[in-house]
Parts: structure tokens; sequence; C-alpha cells
């Protein structure tokens, strides 16, 4: 609270000494003196007497406006981060915890403490970080904080042993065709009426006008591997088998593949994805196995 200031300026403000407030109050200048040094605060019963002297509101007094200030909730935020990023998750925690004892609401404060005591390895802190997520998602109302926070507890369960539960929610998770960067890069084309009715269809059943596209992120060795299994040539073959007409419309257009060297993932890694559905992320041993999943997983992409 913003309370000891407040006092040390009200009186100055008011051109009183600390001895003149005490005798109004009926109180000894040294607890003026400690009041307004942050070392103790006055007793609830005389902040209407302090409020009627400096002749302002009691939620004045003990400084609302700032506490309720966006920038000083912003402040919480930033100085947490800050431990965050350095290391020092211990600091970070007791900056949002002692947050959450002004905000015992702020959804986002709640949320990123979860996430912070989640680093713990203690099972009390998971539990913690478990209950405080739960509670977002029971009872908030913040959307962004909501999502952001339903993500992060598929992770925490995760941590915390509950693979099923993880698996579950994250199933509710939204597809990637709904993020805010895949809209955002459609509106930035300043999409036509029929484009927009396009990607309306796209959203609800999945469909699109355009080609899908399969990505397929190797470790760092395996496109040399899968290159010597002849996978790009395996890949034209499976296209050209289903190359014929699907649709009243003509012929069906097939995916896009894009191979990508993903210096993440295991030297010996394959990760498949058509948009956001995971289908197949495993190392391998043999080579031709991983040549031979990677068509299964396409085949079964073309024939739909």
């Amino acid at each position: 609270m913003y309370i000891a200031e407040n006092l040390k300026a009200m009186r100055k403000g008011k051109d009183l000494t600390q001895e003149e407030v005490a005798e109004f109050l009926g109180l000894s200048p040294q607890s003026v003196s400690k009041w307004e040094r942050g070392d103790t605060y006055p007793d609830i019963t005389l902040l209407p007497a302090l409020a009627n002297l400096y002749k302002i509101s009691v939620d004045t007094l003990i400084g609302m406006d700032k506490i309720n200030d966006r920038q000083t909730r912003n402040g919480i935020f930033a100085s947490a981060h800050n431990y965050w990023r350095s290391g020092e998750i211990a600091k970070a925690i007791h900056i949002f915890s002692e947050g959450l004892k002004t905000y015992p609401n702020d959804e986002g404060i709640m949320s990123e403490l979860a996430m912070a005591l989640a680093q713990s390895e203690d099972s009390d802190d998971l539990a913690k970080s478990v209950k405080l997520c739960e509670h977002v998602l029971s009872n908030g109302h913040n959307e962004k904080v909501f999502h952001t926070t339903r993500a992060a507890l598929c992770f925490i369960y995760m941590k915390s042993g509950e693979k099923e539960k993880a698996a579950a929610l994250a199933k509710k998770l939204p597809h990637i065709r709904e993020s805010r960067e895949n809209v955002l890069a459609q509106l930035d084309k300043d999409p036509t009426s029929d484009e927009i009715n396009s990607y309306l269809r796209f959203i609800a059943i999945g469909e699109n006008n355009e080609q899908n596209i399969i990505e397929i992120d190797f470790g760092l060795e395996m496109i040399k591997i899968c290159s010597e299994q002849d996978l790009l040539g395996r890949i034209k073959t499976l296209r050209d088998e289903f190359n014929a007409p699907q649709t009243k419309e003509g012929l069906r257009r097939l995916p896009l593949i894009q191979i990508r060297d993903k210096s993440e993932l295991a030297p010996a890694q394959v990760r498949v994805r058509q948009y956001a559905d995971y289908l197949l992320d495993k190392e391998y041993e043999n080579p031709a196995d991983a040549v031979n999943d990677i068509i299964e997983v396409i085949q079964k992409i073309i024939k739909g």
C-alpha cells in the first residue's frame, strides 16, 4: 500500500508537524513517525479520522488510485519477468505471490504464478500450480489469459505425472487454422468476399480450396539418410498415383510437401505434421523404417 508516503505528503501539504497530527489523534508523535516510515500501519479505526483530517477519502489515503492503476499492475509482471529471465525463479514467485495479495482476483497474476511455481520439482509447488490454473479456467473471464492458462496446464499436468489429463486438455486447444498468427496473415492479404467465404469453410469443416501443406521436419542427418532411401522419389510416385479426378470440380489438389532441416530435433528424429495435427514424432535406428512411416502418413493424408 501507499499509505506511508501519502500520510507524509498529506501532512506536509497541510503544513502540519508530526507532533500536531499526533495531538489531533490523541497519539504519540512516535506512532505518526512509524506510519510515515512504513514501519507500522495506522489502526483501521483511525483511517476515517485521518481522511477527515486531510479532507480526502479513505481510498485516496491508502492509495487505491495507484493500486488500481494499470501501470502498477504491469510493473509486477515486468519485475517478475526480469527475475525469471535471469534464472532467479524464487524471486519471480515472490513478486507474483505478493502481487496476488493485493490483487487476489487477478487472473493474469494467478496464471503466471502457476507457471512460475511449475518450474519447481517440488510436488507441493506443482499441486499449487495446478490448483491456480484450474481456478483460472473455472472462474476466469479474460479470454487471452484463459487460453494461455489452458495451454500451460497441459504441460503442468504432464510434469505432475497426469498424462491422460494433459492429453485430454490439449485436445480442447484451438486448431492452428484459428490461431492469431494464421488469421492475421489471412487478413493482411486483404481477402475478397469469395476468399473470406472459402476461409470460413476452412475454419468450419477443415476444407480448403488451396493445397494442404504437409511439413516434414528432420533431425540433423535424417535428410541425407532419407535421400539415400529415395524418399523424394517415393513421394513423387505416391502423388502421381493419386493424381486422378476426385470431385465434380475436377482434379483433387494434392498436398504440398515441405521438407525442412530442424536442428532442434534429435539427429535421427522425424516429425511429420499437417497443420497442427500430430501425425508422427519418432526417432529411428533404421532409416528405411523412417521412410516407410513417412510415406504411410502422407498416403493417409492424400486419401483423406
